[in-house]
């Protein structure tokens, strides 16, 4: 199995991998959560920084994924302890408080793993034809199909132009809505050439394939991600807050720019402070590190993280996100895209 695991490591490239643990400054003996594992690319740099005194809490969507990393990271010499959970990033609280942990450090990675990719049966690559399936977690929730058979014309032009911000979604949704009356929408595939056939000859004059956009916009509405993100960010602002010797607090995480569809639910958006949180799962010097690899999801982060700081609860490590550098984008295409941002939490 070793062997195994390191063949695979070897095929995914986790992104901006020094720059991370660097922001996060960590140390021996730190509690860190790696709250998207994927394959364990940033987990084994973490587990090699915290050493065998260390914790590591995993969490991903995708079991597959979340074992690989799991064994990846305890196959290695000095690993840390090793918990993981099965479960969505915005439940950390929750997970950390069920093993009674305060995390040092705490990571999200809002990419997607090579494999995930590369799999045609997981429905989220147009390369080949696959189910259109695109769920993280394949044991519950709505698949992609499911979606595009319920939706209006109208639902799905507004999904595609606000979560994959496509000036042809009209147009685009128009055709797949002709496509899937006409029963032949079954396939990845088949949803690819829809969305090409849409934007006819403009399609030439872009080097991204045309249906780059609306695939994006489905798997974020499949997925939920930008809800997701806006809650643990909410369950992250509740706990800062919490540290603060304040009953109200005249602050709530801005969620006007996701999609109606995409917010968190109210009662996950905090208006005030609860002082009676029943653990600390945040250490009160804690950094704080997301990745993103899409303006809606960096445009959310960023909001979250000045508002903090403007509150005094946080400093931002650097005043502009962290990119890729030239060699890794070239090494590594898919970093190209990425924006990393952390802050550190003002100790009290």
């Amino acid at each position: 199995m070793a062997d195994d695991v390191s063949d695979e490591a070897i095929a995914h490239q986790p992104v901006m991998v020094h720059e991370i643990v660097q922001g996060l400054a960590l140390e021996m003996g730190n509690t860190v959560v790696d709250a998207t594992a994927g394959r364990g690319g940033h987990a084994q740099a973490i587990a090699e920084a915290i050493g065998s005194s260390g914790t590591l809490l995993l969490m991903d969507l995708d079991l597959n994924n979340l074992a690989f990393a799991s064994e990846r990271v305890r196959a290695l010499p000095n690993a840390p302890r090793v918990i993981a959970v099965h479960a969505n990033f915005s439940s950390v609280a929750q997970a950390l408080r069920a093993n009674a942990l305060c995390v040092d450090a705490f990571l999200a990675d809002l990419g997607f793993a090579s494999n995930q990719m590369s799999d045609s049966m997981r429905g989220f690559s147009f390369a080949t034809a696959g189910p259109l399936d695109m769920r993280l977690d394949q044991s519950k929730g709505e698949s992609a199909q499911a979606l595009l058979a319920r939706v209006s014309e109208k639902e799905l032009a507004d999904l595609i132009f606000q979560l994959g911000e496509d000036p042809f979604s009209r147009r685009i949704a128009r055709r797949i809505i002709y496509v899937r009356d006409l029963g032949l929408l079954k396939t990845t595939s088949d949803l690819a050439k829809a969305v090409a056939s849409a934007y006819g000859g403009k399609a030439r004059q872009s080097r991204m394939h045309p249906a780059t956009r609306t695939f994006m916009a489905l798997r974020i509405a499949v997925n939920k991600e930008l809800e997701s993100l806006g809650a643990i960010l909410s369950v992250i602002q509740h706990e800062i807050a919490s540290f603060w010797p304040v009953q109200s607090v005249d602050f709530k995480l801005q969620t006007n720019q996701i999609p109606a569809s995409q917010r968190p639910p109210n009662d996950i958006a905090i208006e005030g402070v609860n002082s009676g949180t029943p653990h600390s799962w945040l250490a009160k010097n804690a950094r704080i590190a997301i990745l993103a690899f899409h303006s809606l999801e960096d445009r959310l982060v960023k909001r979250a993280f000045t508002d903090w700081e403007r509150q005094g609860w946080v400093t931002r490590i650097g005043r502009k996100p962290l990119v890729a550098s030239e060699a890794e984008c070239d090494e590594n295409p898919r970093s190209r895209s990425a924006k990393l941002r952390t802050v550190r939490i003002v100790g009290i």
